[in-house]
């Protein structure tokens, strides 16, 4: 029988997301890892065939964390300004994960600042439209333009 793995993947990816958000995820090496976590690199692969899993599982904790955020902006009594302002806070107090998310191309095309943008776009336009008394394209456009603004000042 094999002996009791004494981390959970979870533990891995989290010990693995505090790595990226330090030094970025090109310093997510399994040796880093079990370092991290004062292991050998076994049990690492105990959950994952390869560090390529760990990174992808690193970058879907790091949008997890953004949309966190982006759902504290939209508690805002101003939706639009309170997601403005978190994503320059994420950029800010997360720089590397920032970066990961919004500044390196991204393996799937559905990944990546566009992506973020019009995710996001989608969830203030209705509080855009009523504030600003705005049609939906007026919105969309007023959103983008401010969206290239914001992201500007977060690089």
């Amino acid at each position: 029988m094999p002996p009791k793995a004494k981390f959970t993947k979870e533990e891995i990816i989290d010990a693995a997301l505090q790595i990226a958000r330090t030094r970025g995820m090109e310093a997510i090496t399994a040796r880093d890892v079990a370092a991290q976590l004062g292991v050998s690199t076994r049990p690492i692969f105990t959950y994952f065939s390869t560090m390529e899993e760990v990174r992808r599982e690193v970058y879907a904790s790091a949008e997890r964390l953004y949309g966190e955020r982006i759902a504290r902006g939209l508690q805002n009594r101003r939706p639009f300004l309170g997601v403005g302002v978190e994503y320059l806070r994420f950029a800010q107090e997360e720089p590397q994960l920032y970066r990961i998310l919004f500044l390196t191309r991204p393996a799937d095309a559905n990944e990546g600042a566009i992506a973020a943008m019009r995710s996001t776009q989608n969830e203030v336009r209705a509080s855009v439209m009523r504030e600003y008394k705005m049609t939906a394209r007026e919105a969309d456009r007023f959103f983008r333009d401010m969206w290239i603004v914001a992201h500007g000042l977060a690089t």
